[in-house]
């Protein structure tokens, strides 16, 4: 009986789903460009697929306040946001480029 339990147990847990972490940067010199008339090259993508538990991860390296999803980030902030629910949401994304955000959680 005590051999058996570690078994279960190593199988318990390597049978747990991974999360991901999906890291974005805003670059320093974004809100600079975009006031200026500049194209900004924008990594922070429209959509975004993830899965219950997968965790958003947003740098901000620029010198203004920036909004992508949930997360409003002052300059030098890392925001963080963990999902916990299925769905499809719509957020905001005030980075050049696109203005809404659409969220697929499974």
């Amino acid at each position: 009986m005590i051999v058996v339990l570690p078994v279960v147990l190593v199988v318990v847990l390597l049978g747990r789903p991974s999360h991901h972490v999906y890291s974005y940067t805003i670059t320093k010199g974004t809100a600079a460009a975009v006031a200026a008339g500049n194209a900004v090259e924008n990594q922070l993508p429209s959509e975004l697929k993830v899965r219950v538990g997968d965790t958003l991860e947003v740098t901000n390296n620029d010198v203004a306040t920036h909004t992508y999803t949930f997360l409003v980030l002052r300059p030098g902030e890392t925001g963080r946001y963990t999902f916990k629910r299925t769905g499809i949401f719509e957020a905001t994304c005030t980075v050049q480029g696109h203005e809404t955000v659409i969220i697929t959680v499974t």
